[in-house]
């Protein structure tokens, strides 16, 4: 990952790259698109490129750490007034699906499994999945202390709740030949998203 610290006077310059990364990688997946056509979407060399991001591999990590924290960051803030742990499950899942389909690098690589990602993504995904990990515990660990749920292990719990999330918008993507999901596939995704929710709730109970 590049740090902006070492290019003081760059960071408009690194962020226009990560932007154009981002959509283009997004659309086309990172497979499909080269160093040489970021660069020229941006009117630079490749080697002025290759000066800030030594490989595409390190472009796209740079990519996906921006979304992460956009993810979290609006996440964290849309949920900041909901006390209801119930609900909160019930919210975050929602915005998760909603934020999962705008974030395509994000969802793309979040949809792969831990076999098949190479060292580097795994390490940037792992560290998102313990984020999530993270603060869904904590919000199992305030509905057991309320007496709202049962005593559960709220580690592997919080993982199996990301988990299942994880599988329901997989099944949907991959049966696709487009990575794109269509408004009819999201709102089908989303009625099972909200019911799947529900289930796990009254098992938590």
């Amino acid at each position: 990952m590049v740090k902006l610290k070492d290019y003081p006077g760059k960071i408009d310059k690194i962020n226009s790259i990560i932007e154009v990364a981002q959509r283009l990688f997004g659309i086309y997946g990172i497979e499909k698109v080269s160093m040489q056509e970021i660069a020229g979407e941006l009117s630079l060399s490749k080697a002025s490129l290759y000066y800030y991001f030594p490989d595409k591999e390190s472009l796209y990590i740079a990519v996906i750490e921006k979304e992460q924290k956009e993810f979290l960051s609006k996440t964290t803030e849309q949920t900041l007034d909901i006390s209801d742990p119930e609900e909160f499950l019930r919210q975050y899942a929602v915005m998760r699906l909603s934020f999962f389909r705008t974030l395509l690098n994000l969802s793309r690589l979040r949809s792969e499994s831990f076999s098949n990602l190479k060292p580097v993504f795994s390490e940037t995904v792992q560290n998102f999945r313990e984020k999530e990990r993270e603060i869904i515990g904590g919000v199992l660990e305030k509905g057991i202390k309320s007496g709202i749920f049962s005593d559960v292990d709220t580690c592997s719990t919080a993982y199996l709740f990301l988990d299942l999330l994880r599988g329901l918008r997989v099944a949907t993507v991959n049966s696709k030949k487009q990575f794109y999901i269509e408004k009819e596939e999201y709102d089908n995704l989303l009625k099972k998203t909200i019911d799947f929710v529900e289930i796990f709730i009254k098992g938590l109970r």
